[in-house]
Order: C-alpha cells, then sequence, then structure tokens
C-alpha cells in the first residue's frame, strides 16, 4: 500500500466529514488515532501530530518547512527513518 500524499489524506478528511459530521468530532478529540486510521499505520511517536480548527473569522496556513533540513529529517524523507511504509503495522 502507498502511503498518501498529504492533498490525498486532507481530501480524505474532507470528504469523511462532509459525509459524517460525528468524523469531526472524532478528529479534534484524537487526531493521531484518527490520521492513523486513515494513513493505514500508526504515525511514530517522533511525529507531532498538530490539528487547527478554522472558524469563519480565522484561516491557518501551512508553511513548508525550510529547504535546508537536518540529517535527521533527511534520513526521514529518504526513507530511512520511521514515517513511510517501513513502519507500516498493517
Amino acid at each position: 500500500m502507498a502511503v498518501p500524499t498529504r492533498s490525498e489524506v486532507e481530501a480524505l478528511i474532507a470528504e469523511r466529514i462532509a459525509a459524517d459530521p460525528g468524523f469531526r468530532d472524532s478528529l479534534l478529540a484524537d487526531p493521531r488515532a484518527v490520521l492513523s486510521g486513515l494513513v493505514g499505520f500508526d504515525i511514530p511517536d517522533s511525529v507531532q501530530v498538530v490539528l487547527h480548527e478554522e472558524s469563519l473569522t480565522q484561516i491557518h496556513l501551512t508553511v513548508p518547512a525550510s529547504e535546508n533540513l537536518s540529517d535527521a529529517d533527511l534520513e526521514l524523507v529518504a526513507g530511512a527513518g520511521e514515517w513511510g511504509l517501513n513502519c507500516c503495522t498493517c
């Protein structure tokens, strides 16, 4: 199973919230568990899951990570870390 992209996960979340309003409550209550269920594997403890809920008067923008990656970041991107197919517990 391929690891979904960020945009694919965001689309899945939007679809599930539209189909099941209770899903939003579950996501807000335990974002790590819900995200793990969506991607099909446990999110490593080294990855922080932060959830922001927008309102009509407040928006949240995601600023891409700096291009200056640390050695640890490079290992994750290269697949040597825990994030990706090599950590799949399914």
